[in-house]
């Protein structure tokens, strides 16, 4: 099948390294409504193959990374077109780069609805995956304390991180205020899984308290936030990408699987444990 052609302000871009994420499973069981048939995936890295009318600032042969223009056109394919992407710095892997994409920008607009001030305490849930890995790394940028909670296996990762590791179980907000060098000022689910309960606990109340993950916290209170196409942005990625770079940034790949096996992957993401970010490699 030739590839698409992009239309004006696209690009068409040869998909090195696709991202798997959580809401491609949703999607693939019908749960957007996608016309069938559906290529789905979320956020690629890779080379422009072509420009269509009115793109600026990028060549043909540039290394990118960013979101597919639609939901039915994604990037687990050899090609997909964008409108909504980054250049790669060099020293950056097409692996990291796509690893990077989804996780920067929903923890960038996630911290952002919390105000964080410097030398404030925030609570990260989820802190060892793709999502708050990096919400950990952007809260130490702006001069946060970080607990992050996440599996055993996964503790000393996120210490690497800069956060205050805490482990998943019973007692969880009593461990958490054992650790905390005072109140809790915010906290921020990355993971849902039934967490917002505990860090509304933590906070007294729903106040400055965001989950990225669990849409039914609304009922209780809690700001929800999930990434669309009305609320990307490129900035905190090539941020990322940068300190990437520059060696100050760090990524979790769990495992990496060729196109053809886009169905194994997808188990392994539904399964969980998957020690860090899953790409498909085309």
């Amino acid at each position: 099948m030739d590839p698409p052609v992009p239309g004006p302000g696209q690009t068409l871009v040869e998909v090195r390294a696709a991202g798997l994420n959580p809401a491609e499973l949703i999607a693939r069981s019908g749960g957007f409504g996608l016309p069938a048939p559906a290529i789905i995936g979320f956020e690629f890295a890779g080379t422009v193959a072509a420009i269509g009318d009115d793109v600026t600032g990028v060549e043909v042969g540039a290394r990118v990374a960013g979101w597919p223009d639609s939901f039915s056109q994604g990037s687990y394919a050899e090609f997909t077109l964008s409108s909504n992407y980054t250049t790669i710095p060099d020293g950056v892997t097409f692996e990291d780069a796509a690893a990077t994409v989804i996780g920067a920008d929903n923890a960038a607009r996630g911290l952002a609805l919390l105000r964080p001030s410097p030398g404030e305490t925030i609570v990260i849930t989820g802190a060892s995956g793709a999502l708050g890995g990096a919400a950990v790394q952007f809260a130490r940028l702006q001069g946060l304390t970080v607990i992050g909670i996440c599996g055993r296996s996964s503790l000393e990762y996120v210490e690497s991180l800069g956060a205050t590791a805490v482990e998943y179980g019973d007692h969880l907000a009593d461990r958490v205020r054992a650790v905390a060098p005072g109140p809790i000022d915010a906290a921020l689910d990355t993971a849902g899984k039934g967490l917002v309960s505990t860090l509304i606990e933590l906070r007294g109340g729903a106040g400055r308290v965001v989950t990225l993950a669990d849409p039914a916290a609304a009922a209780r209170g809690v700001t929800f936030s999930a990434g669309h196409p009305g609320n990307r942005d490129s900035r905190p990625v090539r941020e990322a990408l940068e300190r990437i770079a520059a060696g100050e940034w760090r990524t979790r790949i769990g495992r990496t699987f060729p196109l053809h096996q886009a169905a194994e992957a997808h188990r392994m993401l539904e399964a969980g444990h998957t020690g860090g970010k899953l790409l498909l490699i085309p």
